[in-house]
């Protein structure tokens, strides 16, 4: 089963939704419909289910037009989980999940076999414990599952779900989603599914294609790695992003960011951050958000951490990618730190290629810098470099660094001191 969507244009009265969307989704695939809320991904979804009419273009299942499938027919080839529906009044779970096996009765009668699929679909829901209890009892979140449970019951090989996570606590989420992305990969009878997501994260990790909209036109379309792009995505949602990749799991991450332009002064002094892999992202944030000013480095760039600096508006000092740092990033890591005040060095693992950064920072306490070590993760489980990391480590805190657990336990201990650092400092280290 294939179906397309061809130069969709919608309205609602005299107000334009859609604009030329274009859409495509085969058995076996699970595409994604993002993008802020308005964009339009609610309508599409109406558009293709038939739910609503078109003003302009055409739904396609298996190259036939959409406009001459009956009804009934449409509803053995289509299932649509609504974003709000209300609760059936007078009809247990069970008895709306059966509503799914209307398009299929042969005599208008019920039969085993009806019932067999409504019991199998709530289980797949996880609500199978809740069959004989009244729709009108459920939760938001239960009422969502049982309208997924009533479309799975319909045995479609086209699934529409619009917002289907909404309502549900984390886990019920992951499961719902595992579940729809278990109906994509079936064999030998897999399904089509096109889903509007509101988070971009679970998008990416269960979809294979993704469209993004944004008042009503298509921004981007293709694979996640198309779709998932920083500037891409800033410029839709008005909003600094960053994308990285999921650690277990390889997919493109979205971390959103505010940049140093968007806090209102700065009131702490000059911070140095060593990190690497993404082990100083949270701490960098944290602190431009206190208030400070930051550098960082060396970072290799494409690093985690670098995409961090760069969406913060951070000074970096960069080494190329997948390679040890050279000695122009090492130089201009140890300037950074000299216009420092403190030097704060994340949880990061050290090997050959970036011990170099332990080095500068015990180079730093020689010349009188506050060290500031976050993490509880012990330096053995971390030394790559044949000992040489623990040996490094071992002599800044026998000099004075001090360790805390999260950067939140440091920012806290720097409210209550006395001993404030001037916010006068830039990072030339003159006074302003």
């Amino acid at each position: 089963m294939k179906l397309e969507a061809k130069g969709i244009y919608a309205r609602y009265g005299t107000h334009p939704v859609l604009q030329d969307v274009c859409l495509s989704v085969s058995a076996g695939e699970m595409v994604g419909l993002v993008g802020p809320n308005g964009s339009g991904k609610s309508t599409l979804l109406r558009v293709i289910s038939g739910a609503l009419t078109a003003t302009e273009g055409t739904v396609q299942l298996d190259n036939k037009s959409l406009a001459d499938v009956s009804a009934r027919e449409r509803a053995r080839l289509m299932a649509f989980v609504p974003q709000t529906e209300p609760a059936a009044f007078g009809f247990t779970v069970l008895e709306m999940t059966l509503m799914g096996r209307h398009a299929h009765r042969r005599s208008g009668k019920l039969e085993t076999e009806d019932y067999r699929i409504a019991r199998e679909s709530l289980a797949a829901a996880d609500m199978l414990a809740a069959a004989e209890r009244p729709a009108t009892s459920l939760s938001g979140g239960e009422h969502r599952r049982v309208l997924l449970a009533r479309a799975l019951a319909q045995r479609a090989p086209v699934l529409l779900l619009d917002e289907p996570t909404a309502h549900l606590d984390l886990a019920h989420q992951v499961e719902l989603l595992e579940t729809v992305r278990r109906l994509a990969d079936r064999k030998p009878d897999p399904v089509a599914v096109v889903a509007a997501l509101h988070d971009l994260n679970q998008a990416a990790e269960f979809c294979d294609k993704l469209v993004l909209l944004c008042h009503g036109k298509v921004e981007a379309a293709g694979s996640v790695d198309e779709v998932m792009r920083a500037e891409t995505l800033s410029r839709v949602y008005r909003a600094h992003v960053q994308i990285g990749r999921n650690a277990l799991t390889g997919y493109p991450m979205l971390t959103v960011v505010r940049s140093l332009g968007d806090v209102d002064h700065i009131t702490g002094g000059v911070i140095h951050v060593v990190g690497g892999g993404g082990s100083a992202s949270g701490i960098m944030s944290a602190l431009v958000h206190a208030g400070y000013r930051i550098s960082t480095g060396v970072l290799n760039r494409l690093d985690t951490d670098h995409q961090t600096a760069e969406a913060l508006g951070i000074l970096a000092a960069l080494a190329p990618p997948f390679s040890s740092f050279d000695d122009d990033s090492i130089s201009q890591a140890r300037q950074l730190m000299s216009q420092s005040s403190t030097v704060i060095l994340s949880n990061v693992p050290f090997g050959h290629g970036n011990i170099a950064n332990l080095e500068l920072v015990r180079e730093a306490q020689t010349a009188g810098k506050k060290i500031v070590l976050i993490g509880d993760d012990p330096i053995s489980n971390r030394d790559y470099a044949n000992g040489r990391a623990l040996i490094l480590f071992e002599q800044i805190m026998a000099d004075g660094a001090e360790r805390f657990v999260t950067i939140e336990n440091w920012l806290d201990t720097e409210a209550t001191s006395s001993q404030a650092v001037p916010s006068n400092t830039n990072l030339t280290g003159e006074e302003a």
